[in-house]
C-alpha cells in the first residue's frame, strides 16, 4: 500500500529522500545510497500507522492505536507531538499521570502538566489513556507513610506518675526465701506472708535484691489484713555499714479485708539495689497477713504504654488470610479463612480433625505475627472458639513456631484451650519466655488440633494478637489506617478526575497488583505486599486489604470520572510461557473476587508485553504459543482486551539481549515479522467488540542513557526518528497483510 501522506522520516539529510514529510521536496541531485539505507527504501511507501487499523474491516471502529510518551514532550509541540498526532489515535503519559509526579511529600497536588497535556490532546483530536490510579511504585511514599505515623501522646513534663520498681507476691511463695534473722514467717496461697510471733519484738526480711537506683525517693506499699491496729517499722537499706538505711513507721488499721497502706521515704536512696526489713513490736501473738509488697517512685510521665496489633483482619471478615494458616489431617499448610465458620455465621477459621490421630499436630492452626516477637515481650492473645463432634470437650495446646510449621517449642506459655460446643472467649496476656524462642525470637503460635478421639471440627474467630509497647506515640489501628488511606485515595483520584475535566475516558485503575508466587498453595498467585527491600514503594493493599483497595479505587474512579469511563487492570508477564500463563489465570480469578461484591466492575485487562524476539526457534515457538493462549484466555473473559505497553528486544542464540548497534538487518526483520504476527493474532482471536487497542510503549529505540531496556532496539523509529523494519511489521499487522 502506498499513501500520499508520509510522516517522519529522517532528520538526517541522507534519509530525507526516502522518508520525507509530505511537504518536503526531494533534493534535485543523485547520490550513492549509504549502506545504512540499503534495503530500507520500501519504508517510504508506508503511510501513517493509524491508517492501517482504520482500513482493516476486522478491527473494531472503537480500536485505539496508542503510543506512550512523556507528557512534557507532547506539550512542547515539537517532533514528538507531530509524530504522535499523525500515527496514533491515543497517547499515554509514561510517568506524568502517576501519583508521585503530582503529589509531593506534604500531600500538595500539582496538576498543571496534566491539565496542559489534556488541553493539547483535545485541541489535536487525540485521546488520552490514563496511567495509573492505584500502584505500589512511584507513589508519594513520605506523605502516605507520614499519615500512618503514630498518634502523638501529649505528656506534660511537670506531671508525675507512679512507676513500679519492684513487687513481690507473697501468695506465690511456699517458704521463706530470705536470710532468717531469728524469725521466719509462714506463707500460704490464701493469706500470703503470715507474721505471727509470741516475741515482744521481732524482725525479718520482707524483700531483697530489689534492683533500686540511687538518688531516687521510694515508696513502699503493702496489701494487708490485721486483727489490731499496728505500727510496723519499715527499714529500707542499701548496705550494712554506717548510715545506709532509712526507717519509717507504717500504720496498719484493724481489718479482716485486704487493705492497702504505704509509707513514703522523703530522702533519696544513697546506693543501688536495696532490701527491706520489717520490725514489729507490741503485736505479739497477732496474726498479721501481707498479700504483696510494691516499691515505687514518682517520676515524669515519660513513655506511655499501649498495645500494638501484630495481625491484620483479626475478625476474619475479609478474604485477607495472610496471618492465618490451617493444616488438616497431615495435609498441606495453607492460608485460609472459611465462610460460615465464624461467630453468628460470619467468616472464621475452620479446622477438621479426624479422630485418634497418632500425633496432636496432625491438624493445626497458626496465628502468624506480622513481625518478630522477642523473648520478654508481653503478648495479649484473645479469640472466640468452639468445636463440633469429637472435638468438643478436648483441650488443645499452643506451641511456638517461627514460620508456620517451623517448630520451636512444645509450650508457648499460654494455657491450653478447652473446647466445647458453645462459643467461648479465650483472653490471656503472658510474657514470652526465652525457652519459647529461637535466637531470642518467635513468629507464630501453633495450635495442635488433633487430640480428639473421634472426628470433629474446630472453629476460631475474632482473633486479637497484640504486643505491649511504650512510647510517646500510639500506632493507628488497622481500621484507622484503612480509613486514612481511603481518604488519601479519594483526594488523589477526585483531584485527577477534576484536572482531566471528563476528557480521559479510560484508565489503568490498578497496576501490577499480582506477585509471581503462590504461598498459600491455592493455585492463585497472591497480590504483591511490602517486604524489607521495598521501602521506596507503597502497597495500598497492606492497609486497605487485597479486595478493598481495588474496590475502593474502582468506586472512586466511577464516582468522579466521566459516565462512560472504562477501567482496566494492567499487569506484566501475562504472556509468560514458563508458568503456562499462570499469572494471567490468577489475575482473571482475582478479578472475579474483586467483582464478587456485585458492585465493583472492571471493564478490561491490559497486558504489558515487554517481550523479546528470540533467535532460538524452539524458544520463540514456546513464547508465541503462550502469547496466543493469552489472547484466548483474555477473550474468554468477555472483557475488553488491551495490549498496554508493547515493546520488543532481541535475544540471540546464546541468550544475550542485543543492543541496537549489534543487530543485523536480518534480525531487525525477524522482529518486524514478530510484531506483525502478534497484531494479527490479536485481531484474529479477540472479538471486535472486545478490541480496545494496542499501545506501543517505545516510539524510538532506547538511548544508552535510558533506565528502560538501556540501548535496546525497542522502537518503531530509531533515535533520529527514521522508520525501522519494525514499523513495516507493525503496519502490516494492523492492515491484515
Amino acid at each position: 500500500m502506498k499513501h500520499s501522506y508520509k510522516i517522519f522520516g529522517a532528520m538526517l539529510l541522507s534519509a530525507a529522500v526516502f522518508t520525507s514529510c509530505a511537504d518536503m521536496d526531494p533534493l534535485e541531485f543523485n547520490f550513492e545510497k549509504p549502506a545504512s539505507i540499503e534495503g530500507m527504501e520500501y519504508l517510504a511507501d508506508y503511510g501513517a500507522l493509524k491508517e492501517y487499523s482504520a482500513g482493516n474491516p476486522n478491527i473494531s471502529s472503537n480500536f485505539k492505536l496508542g503510543a506512550a510518551l512523556a507528557a512534557t514532550d507532547y506539550n512542547a509541540n515539537g517532533v514528538v507531538t507531530r509524530l504522535a498526532n499523525a500515527n496514533f489515535d491515543e497517547i499515554v503519559a509514561g510517568n506524568e499521570m502517576k501519583m508521585a509526579s503530582i503529589v509531593n511529600d506534604k500531600g500538595d497536588m500539582d496538576f498543571s502538566t496534566v491539565e496542559a497535556f489534556v488541553r493539547n490532546a483535545n485541541e489535536n483530536g487525540i485521546s488520552i489513556y490514563g496511567h495509573t490510579l492505584a500502584w505500589h511504585s512511584q507513589q508519594p511514599v513520605k506523605w502516605l507513610n507520614a499519615m500512618l505515623a503514630d498518634k502523638p501522646i501529649e505528656i506534660n513534663p511537670d506531671d508525675l506518675v507512679e512507676k513500679e520498681d519492684y513487687t513481690i507476691d507473697y501468695t506465690k511463695i511456699a517458704s521463706f526465701p530470705f536470710y532468717p534473722m531469728g524469725y521466719s514467717p509462714d506463707f500460704s496461697p490464701e493469706e500470703g506472708l503470715i507474721s505471727l510471733s509470741d516475741a515482744g519484738w521481732y524482725q525479718y526480711f520482707a524483700a531483697d535484691n530489689m534492683g533500686l537506683e540511687a538518688e531516687k525517693k521510694y515508696k513502699v506499699s503493702v496489701t494487708y489484713k490485721s486483727p489490731v491496729d499496728a505500727s510496723i517499722t519499715v527499714v529500707l537499706r542499701w548496705g550494712w555499714g554506717g548510715d545506709q538505711s532509712f526507717e519509717k513507721k507504717l500504720a496498719l488499721s484493724t481489718t479482716d479485708e485486704w487493705s492497702e497502706a504505704s509509707v513514703q521515704f522523703d530522702e533519696p536512696l544513697g546506693g543501688a539495689n536495696g532490701f527491706i526489713v520489717f520490725q514489729l513490736s507490741g503485736v505479739e501473738n497477732q496474726r498479721i497477713c501481707f498479700k504483696d509488697l510494691t516499691v515505687s517512685h514518682s517520676d515524669a510521665a515519660g513513655p506511655a504504654t499501649y498495645m500494638e496489633s501484630l495481625i491484620d483482619n483479626g475478625d476474619m471478615e475479609g478474604d485477607d488470610a495472610h496471618n492465618f494458616f490451617v493444616k488438616e489431617n497431615s495435609g498441606s499448610t495453607i492460608n485460609r479463612i472459611s465462610a460460615g465458620a465464624g461467630v453468628n455465621g460470619g467468616r472464621g477459621a475452620r479446622i477438621e480433625s479426624k479422630g485418634s490421630q497418632a500425633d496432636a499436630w496432625e491438624s493445626q492452626f497458626w496465628i502468624a505475627s506480622n513481625k518478630d516477637i522477642n523473648a520478654g515481650d508481653k503478648i495479649h492473645l484473645k479469640f472466640d472458639y468452639r468445636a463440633d463432634g469429637g472435638c468438643a470437650g478436648t483441650s488443645v495446646s499452643i506451641q511456638t513456631h517461627m514460620g508456620p510449621g517451623d517448630y520451636i517449642y512444645w509450650q508457648s506459655g499460654y494455657p491450653d484451650v478447652s473446647f466445647s460446643s458453645d462459643w467461648q472467649t479465650y483472653d490471656k496476656t503472658i510474657t514470652i519466655d526465652e525457652g519459647a524462642c529461637r535466637g531470642g525470637i518467635m513468629q507464630s503460635l501453633a495450635f495442635n488440633m488433633s487430640p480428639n478421639a473421634t472426628d470433629g471440627v474446630y472453629y476460631i474467630d475474632n482473633v486479637v494478637l497484640e504486643i505491649e509497647k511504650q512510647g510517646n506515640g500510639i500506632p493507628l489501628t488497622p481500621e484507622e489506617k484503612k480509613d486514612t488511606l481511603t481518604w488519601a485515595m479519594d483526594k488523589w483520584i477526585s483531584g485527577m478526575m477534576e484536572a482531566c475535566e471528563g476528557n480521559v475516558h479510560a484508565w489503568d485503575v490498578v497496576n501490577e497488583a499480582l506477585s509471581g508466587g503462590n504461598p498459600d498453595g491455592d493455585g492463585v498467585y497472591a497480590l504483591q505486599h511490602a517486604t524489607e527491600s521495598s521501602v521506596n514503594n507503597f502497597f495500598w493493599q497492606d492497609y486497605m486489604g487485597d479486595l478493598d483497595y481495588v474496590r475502593t479505587a474502582v468506586r472512586l474512579a466511577r464516582q468522579y470520572g466521566p459516565e462512560d469511563i472504562k477501567l482496566f487492570v494492567n499487569d506484566y508477564n501475562l504472556e509468560s510461557d514458563w508458568d503456562k500463563n499462570g499469572k494471567l489465570k490468577s489475575l482473571i480469578e482475582w478479578i472475579k473476587r474483586w467483582e464478587s461484591d456485585g458492585v465493583t466492575k472492571i471493564d478490561g485487562i491490559g497486558t504489558q508485553m515487554h517481550i523479546s524476539c528470540y533467535a532460538n526457534k524452539g524458544t520463540q515457538e514456546s513464547k508465541k504459543n503462550a502469547i496466543e493462549n493469552m489472547f484466548k484466555l483474555m477473550a474468554a473473559t468477555g472483557k475488553l482486551v488491551r495490549v498496554s505497553e508493547l515493546d520488543m528486544g532481541y535475544v540471540d542464540e546464546s541468550g544475550t539481549s542485543l543492543k541496537t548497534e549489534d543487530l543485523t538487518q536480518a534480525q531487525h526483520r525477524e522482529m518486524s515479522d514478530l510484531y506483525k504476527w502478534i497484531i494479527k493474532k490479536y485481531v484474529e482471536i479477540v472479538p471486535a467488540n472486545q478490541q480496545y487497542g494496542i499501545t506501543q510503549w517505545c516510539i524510538t529505540d532506547a538511548p544508552a542513557s535510558s533506565s528502560w531496556r538501556t540501548g535496546e532496539p525497542v522502537g518503531l523509529w530509531d533515535l533520529n526518528y527514521n522508520r525501522k523494519h519494525t514499523y513495516a511489521g507493525f503496519a502490516d499487522g494492523l492492515g491484515g497483510k
